[in-house]
């Protein structure tokens, strides 16, 4: 049970020997200046070390016993508030260690296997440890610089007041592991069952302190170079609002200005940096998060891959046309798995008939017709591959590999593409040797589910029909996705399994979401201090996927409907006028690329690609290479190219203007305007000046007048006094503009009255966070598939982090997966963060755990 009294005692310490301390050192002062002494007294030892207290943990209790005493002795505020700091860091470590204890005693109950330790309950005990060694490393500090000359007792001040703090928040979160473990202690379940929900938990819970874990000690359950990383992100994030919520018409320069500056005072003033992060994710919008993460996909950051990644002889960028195919149903399907009619069976008496599964492009919300981009990454040009053509000569390309990877990047759903998780791919495609399709699938809010699952399904298909364009044979496919990435390919799977296509041969998972929903459990909480995953953040990504607002579900219907009346629409007579002026620009086209071009010659099949896509249905299409002739001279692909576009000349349907009307544009424009840049005009012209009454005087206000006054007043600033103070009210604006914080709008239901600062410092519970539902559907969830359909699950590896907030997600996956007999491994690897496969490049760290995932990766394509 929890000891309810105790826990108020300890978050309120802190401030009462903070007053406690002062009225002494004020008493002690007077009985000093009376006596004639001018030495305070000395102060009592200290108390008896708890016997309980672990080693680390009572290395940390005794530091704090001897700063106190020491700092006890001055009486200065900064003293006083250090003194008073140690105090209540005591209590704090005393209680820390009782939990802890508690948590440790059962937590070996919930982990995968006894080879693999891991589990929420296990993650915050980590957590904790790391904060006491935080603490240690701070002490240390103290106790060398507290006696010198330049010793910056003020910042020091600063530091143990957040250790103090960050050690009361993460009590706060052991008591509600506590809560969790008493409603599954029956179970053995890390995601609380019954009727417990969110909102309870955190209802029967005090609030906690989310500043303290993106300030001064954000990171600090991290190693260094990743610390650094986060540090250099939450500034970033911090500035980056300055600018997105500037207004509208501030210039580049304006913008760029405010960034450098705000990122100055977000790196000298943590506690700053750390209201305005947790307040963003409390109040931003998705369009915050989706701007903010896709600066990963701006041009200096698309080009960085090919400069310092590993080196690829195929980048390409494929554009799918979506139409209907047919794939060969899978031998072992039965009939009563398939959930309604996709199943087509051809006509004959013989009961071993050919079946065939038909593809349905992808139509949710955004509706038919849109193409999938795909991205194709190979260490070597394989044969048969798009866009490689016949090689001539001595130089012949590798043969088709016979494995190949299928990608899905991460990214929230909302976000990221296969661009900015090309760097570890790059160092995959070397490792592994075979080719890489990774699907840039459609982003929610615009596409919420099933859209982005649809396209991914398409696309795996695809992959299926046409490997031989891929340069493979496709006798193992492996699906493989990282964070939301990975929940989508193990619905591929499961839509595979579903209608009958045939499975993929290996899923490889990197710390993945597997139930999409707000069941609590103890990893879910990590999500309270985690710097890449703010908790704000992932409610509002999974909203934007799982439950859209009505007006995106509305808007998206309408656009529906508006495409489906232009497909349907009958040709009307303009179309057909039309057609001639459209034949004999095509001819001129042709003219203008070559005089003597031959509409029957192969070199004119950009021509004939861009002519055919008025009449397809969808925006682009990419036809495959033909086999029996060199395909070289019409498609043409370098190495990180952009995909090719074949833009069609645009006809316009309008007639053409009067005659009569150009000509008068043109004389009024001759008349009117000689210099469009200051569009100075030529000729004046008297309008009718209203009479304005001065002191009962009428007088006529000309023009000629209004310019005569506005002299006077343009020769009264012509003057030094006036220039200088002009000057200084310029710069004075400027600087104004350029360092000025703007207010961040939640969602739209708060009122502009309600709208607080972003810099505020306002307490506030993730409860507010879950006021939507979101289905049960084992496509989004795949916690929630049957038994029938994970049992069918190819043999699956699954790579987590003790600090991610998806780890319990991936410990009750893995445990299922094992009841069911399937083959699952887990492994769980420490200090790294969600996401850190895009920092491959930047920690060594994420370099190794991007190696461990080679590994499994190797394992599952049976890779020598």
């Amino acid at each position: 049970m929890i000891d309810a009294a105790s826990a108020e005692l300890a978050s309120h310490k802190l401030n009462a020997q903070f007053d406690d301390n002062l009225k002494l050192a004020h008493e002690e002062e007077k009985i000093n200046h009376v006596n004639g002494k001018d030495a305070p007294k000395p102060t009592p030892p200290p108390s008896d070390i708890p016997a309980e207290l672990q080693a680390s943990y009572r290395s940390l209790f005794v530091a704090c016993q001897e700063h106190a005493a020491f700092f006890a002795k001055d009486h200065t505020e900064f003293g006083q508030r250090l003194h008073a700091a140690h105090i209540a860091w005591q209590d704090f470590i005393v209680l820390a260690n009782r939990l802890v204890l508690q948590i440790e005693s059962f937590a070996h109950e919930y982990d995968f296997d006894e080879h693999t330790p891991g589990n929420g309950y296990r993650s915050f005990v980590y957590v904790t440890n790391a904060c006491i060694s935080h603490g240690i490393s701070i002490c240390k500090q103290l106790l060398a610089t507290r006696t010198t000359m330049f010793f910056r007792k003020k910042v020091y001040m600063k530091e143990v007041e957040a250790c103090s703090q960050l050690l009361s928040s993460i009590c706060t979160c052991l008591q509600y592991l506590l809560i969790l473990r008493q409603w599954s202690a029956n179970t053995g379940d890390l995601f609380a069952c019954g009727t417990h929900t969110a909102e309870q938990l955190f209802e029967l819970g005090d609030t906690i302190n989310q500043y303290c874990f993106y300030g001064r000690c954000l990171g600090f359950q991290y190693g260094d170079s990743i610390r650094g990383i986060l540090r250099f992100l939450g500034i970033s994030m911090a500035s980056y609002s300055e600018s997105y919520y500037s207004r509208a018409d501030d210039g580049t320069i304006v913008k760029t200005t405010r960034s450098l500056w705000t990122s100055g005072k977000y790196l000298m003033n943590p506690e700053l940096r750390a209201r305005r992060i947790v307040n963003i994710s409390q109040n931003a919008k998705i369009d915050f998060c989706k701007s903010f993460w896709f600066l990963a996909e701006s041009e200096l950051m698309l080009k960085l891959p090919s400069i310092v990644g590993s080196s690829i002889k195929v980048n390409r960028l494929i554009e799918l046309p979506a139409e209907p195919f047919q794939l060969p149903r899978r031998k072992n399907f039965k009939p009563s798995e398939k959930l309604g009619s996709d199943v087509n069976q051809n006509q004959g008496d013989d009961e071993d008939a050919i079946q065939f599964v038909d593809i349905a492009v992808p139509s949710a919300h955004l509706g038919p017709g849109l193409p999938i981009s795909v991205r194709l990454l190979s260490a070597k040009r394989r044969s048969g591959m798009l866009g490689e053509g016949r090689y001539r000569g001595w130089h012949k390309p590798t043969p088709p590999s016979r494995s190949i990877l299928f990608h899905c990047h991460g990214g929230g759903f909302v976000a990221q593409s296969s661009k900015s998780h090309e760097l570890y791919l790059r160092d995959w495609a070397v490792a592994l040797d075979c080719p890489i399709l990774s699907v840039d699938y459609s982003l929610a809010p615009e596409a919420p589910f099933p859209r982005a699952l649809q396209e991914v399904f398409y696309a795996y298909c695809w992959l299926l029909k046409n490997a031989e364009h891929l340069g493979t044979t496709a006798e193992r496919i492996v699906c493989a996705g990282d964070s939301a990435g990975a929940n989508l390919s193990i619905g591929v799977a499961l839509k595979c399994i579903e209608q009958g296509v045939r499975v993929p041969d290996g899923l490889f998972l990197a710390y993945c979401p597997t139930l999409v929903s707000f069941v609590p459990s103890p990893a879910r909480l990590l999500c309270l201090m985690d710097p890449l995953l703010p908790f704000g953040f992932m409610m509002r990504c999974l909203r934007a996927y799982a439950a859209p607002a009505k007006e995106t579900l509305q808007q998206n219907a309408k656009h529906v409907e508006e495409v489906a009346q232009i497909r349907n629409a009958p040709k009307s007579s303009l179309g057909s006028a039309t057609s001639s002026r459209r034949t004999s620009l095509a001819r001129s086209t042709l003219t203008s690329l070559g005089a003597n071009a031959d509409p029957d010659d192969e070199s004119s099949d950009t021509f004939a690609s861009a002519s055919a896509s008025y009449h397809s249905q969808t925006v682009e299409r990419t036809d495959m290479p033909n086999s029996e002739g060199d395909n070289s001279s019409c498609v043409s692909f370098e190495d990180d190219s952009q995909p090719i576009v074949h833009y069609p000349v645009e006809i316009s349907a309008d007639t053409p203007k009067d005659l009569e009307t150009a000509a008068y544009i043109d004389q009024f424009l001759d008349k009117y305007l000689i210099d469009t840049a200051t569009i100075e005009v030529t000729e004046e012209t008297t309008l009718p000046a209203p009479q304005v009454q001065s002191n009962g005087l009428g007088k006529d206000m000309t023009d000629g007048n209004i310019l005569v006054e506005t002299g006077r007043d343009l020769i009264a600033m012509d003057t030094l006094q006036g220039r200088w103070q002009e000057a200084v009210n310029n710069i004075t604006n400027t600087l104004s503009r350029c360092t000025k914080s703007y207010e961040i709008h939640g969602s739209s239901a708060i009122s502009p009255q309600d709208v607080r600062n972003m810099d505020a410092l306002i307490a506030r519970s993730p409860s507010e966070e879950f006021a939507f539902d979101v289905p049960k559907d084992p496509f989004l969830s795949p916690y929630w598939a049957s038994d029938d359909w994970l049992s069918q699950l190819p043999e699956t590896k699954i790579l987590t982090l003790n600090m991610d907030p998806c780890l319990d997600d991936c410990v009750m996956f893995a445990k299922k997966l094992k009841r069911l007999g399937r083959q699952v491994n887990l492994e769980i690897l420490e200090g790294l963060p969600h996401g850190f496969l895009n920092f491959t490049m930047l920690s060594n760290e994420a370099m190794e755990g991007s190696k461990h995932c080679i590994k499994s990766l190797q394992a599952l394509l049976q890779i020598t």
